[in-house]
């Protein structure tokens, strides 16, 4: 859909009223964070696994 106007605030206005109310995007850090708490929960997976066999 076309912008109403060429008006750089109305823009801006525009471009946030389109925003889904609640959403956030992840920060840029966030993959990381997620494959290190991945990797930790499975090192813990791992070592309590083999307490018990």
């Amino acid at each position: 859909m076309p912008n109403f106007t060429e008006n750089k605030v109305d823009r801006a206005y525009e471009s946030f009223m389109k925003q889904v109310p609640g959403f956030q995007r992840d920060p840029p850090e966030a993959r990381e964070i997620q494959r290190d708490l991945e990797r930790k929960q499975r090192k813990d997976r791992e070592r309590n696994g083999n307490k018990f066999k």
